[in-house]
């Protein structure tokens, strides 16, 4: 018997829609199948384990080498992996991405997030995504960050503030050393983050400008989670450097298209 690789269509209803067009985030539970979730999670775990076992030609820099500290990230592997494809280029979550912002999807990247156990304070700063990205728009992106395996407050689940969105693109945090996001936005230091812990199957989906953080894991397992990205599939570049764009030929100004960002809704 073939294994299950596909994803089903998920019955997103007008208040999800309206709830995540309001708070910038959404929780839907078992979006992933059991039986499909376990084929997903080999696959990637697979991919991470073997690019992990090879010895990078020079050291990461910049941006890329302070996620490392922070976690395992693998970028794209739908593109060296085609059993992770099969997943990451979903069009049953590429719908909900597109039903979600009211607009038609492209995949900007995938990545692998695995958050090592007890790997000192390896918490991810508050941040907005979409202001390191190259776009000129930056107004309609969203992520799917599924759940691997469980993600508790324990092992550093995802926290959101709500609504924040609506801000719109503020000064990117230096991830290595962050600044206090809040000072953009002081009036929102009183709000209460709403953490979102996960089963795994289950996963979230959250705007590129809302604020969001993860806490360290204090567990004594990795935290696994894939994200795959989203973005309007009329977006433009900007011509900033980006590790998905940089040495692809790609002009300021130009759509962000092709086989590099495949049509998924």
């Amino acid at each position: 018997m073939a294994e299950p690789t596909t994803i089903p269509d998920y019955p997103l209803s007008q208040d999800q829609i309206d709830e995540y067009r309001r708070n910038g985030v959404i929780r839907i539970e078992g979006i992933i199948p059991p039986d499909v979730l376990d084929v997903m999670r080999s696959a990637i775990e697979r991919a991470v384990a073997e690019e992990s076992a090879v010895v990078p030609d020079k050291p990461a820099t910049g941006t890329q080498a302070t996620y490392e500290k922070i976690f395992n990230q693998k970028v794209n592997l739908w593109q060296r992996h085609s059993d992770v494809a099969t997943f990451a280029l979903s069009r049953a979550l590429g719908r909900v991405a597109a039903r979600l912002e009211g607009r038609d999807m492209r995949i900007w990247h995938d990545q692998a997030l695995f958050k090592e156990p007890m790997k000192g304070n390896n918490k991810t700063p508050w941040h907005q995504d979409a202001v390191y990205w190259p776009h000129a728009d930056r107004w309609r992106q969203t992520t799917i960050w599924i759940a691997l395996r469980d993600a508790t407050p324990q092992n550093g689940c995802m926290a959101f503030v709500e609504g924040t969105q609506a801000l719109g693109p503020l000064e990117p945090v230096d991830l290595a050393d962050p600044q206090d996001l809040f000072d953009a936005a002081p009036h929102l230091r009183p709000v209460k983050p709403v953490p979102l812990p996960l089963k795994a199957g289950s996963a979230t989906f959250h705007n590129g400008l809302t604020f969001h953080y993860a806490g360290p894991n204090k567990s004594d397992a990795t935290r696994e989670a894939f994200a795959i990205i989203y973005m309007p599939d009329d977006t433009r570049f900007d011509g900033s450097p980006h590790m998905v764009t940089d040495g692809q030929g790609f002009a300021p100004g130009q759509i962000l298209d092709g086989a590099l960002f495949p049509a998924v809704s």
